[in-house]
């Protein structure tokens, strides 16, 4: 037997407790043996688009020295293999 889900995100007007105590006794009027299970979804921080920009120009410049260090490991390890005479193709680019 299949189990379905549903997901529903309801407003918050005076308190999510409330909210949360009477969509329980509404669904327990018609379906006693349905488990509820509350999932919280944090307030999400409101920014401009200037600091999306920002924010966009930061991981552009990690993304781009991630990969720089990344490829200098890669040429060492290659570089210690090539020395000690171990040729393993463990690493491809």
């Amino acid at each position: 037997m299949a189990s379905r889900y549903w997901v529903v995100s309801l407003p918050v007007q005076n308190s999510a407790s409330s909210l949360w105590s009477r969509l329980q006794e509404a669904i327990s009027k018609h379906s006693f043996d349905t488990p509820l299970y509350r999932f919280d979804i944090p307030n999400l921080r409101v920014g401009t688009l200037d600091s999306l920009l920002a924010l966009s120009d930061d991981m552009l410049k990690s993304n781009i020295f991630i990969e720089g260090v990344s490829h200098k490991i890669r040429r060492q390890i290659e570089e210690l293999e090539r020395v000690s005479g171990v040729e393993s193709s463990v690493l491809t680019s």
